[in-house]
């Protein structure tokens, strides 16, 4: 099958795949193939990894997309879900943030009255499994919630979790699944925890760690 992976940023990239020199990946542009695998840098948000996404498939239809990247895990998250450095699976996102504040709560388009909570999902995640095997078996399962302004304080963390049963936080999670299901392509969204998203301090984030741990999990790959 013809396998697309994508990540955000071109250090995720490279650092998942060290084969993958920065160099190579400035040259090529935000996509490049190698070893038969096409690999897409996405760009940050929601609406460059949708487009990126659609834009690719329209030129080089692919028929399933690994996205990988790192997420912020709520305080309220599981405890095996919010030790830094696990990967996770991401099984379905919300836009976290499409709503309106009202004074130190926040509304979402449902306690307005605009609309339904809409939650975009994985679809035959069976398709993937000559990548990895059993090897996902072992992962936890999470809801995430796709956001535009990362969490920075406690309450902010604990009014998505809380709104919408979301254990993780990522700002592109939602735009690649929703690919997946306009253009019926499936998605499987591997993702490990970088930190705790509550107060910012990035003294306790462990990007590295992160990273190394995809890298484990991703690296047989290429």
């Amino acid at each position: 099958m013809k396998t697309l992976i994508c990540a955000a940023t071109s250090l995720e990239l490279n650092g998942i795949f060290p084969s993958i020199t920065p160099s190579e990946i400035e040259t090529a542009g935000s996509s490049f193939e190698k070893k038969g695998v096409s690999f897409l840098v996405t760009g940050i948000g929601i609406l460059n990894t949708y487009a990126s996404l659609a834009q690719f498939h329209l030129n080089t239809p692919v028929e399933r997309v690994l996205q990988i990247g790192i997420a912020g895990a709520y305080s309220c998250a599981r405890e095996d879900v919010k030790i830094l450095g696990t990967p996770v699976i991401v099984e379905k996102e919300i836009v976290a943030d499409l709503g309106a504040e009202d004074s130190d709560s926040f509304l979402t388009l449902k306690d307005l009255g605009l609309g339904e909570l809409e939650y975009y999902k994985n679809g035959r995640l069976n398709v993937f499994d000559d990548l990895f095997g059993d090897a996902l078996k072992a992962l936890p399962v999470v809801t995430g919630a796709t956001v535009n302004t990362a969490t920075g304080k406690e309450a902010t963390g604990i009014i998505r979790a809380e709104k919408y049963g979301a254990e993780v936080e990522s700002m592109e999670g939602a735009g690649a699944l929703k690919f997946g299901e306009d253009f019926e392509v499936p998605v499987l969204q591997i993702r490990s925890i970088s930190n705790i998203a509550t107060v910012r301090d990035r003294e306790s984030w462990d990007i590295t760690g992160a990273i190394k741990s995809l890298r484990n999990l991703c690296g047989v790959l290429l």
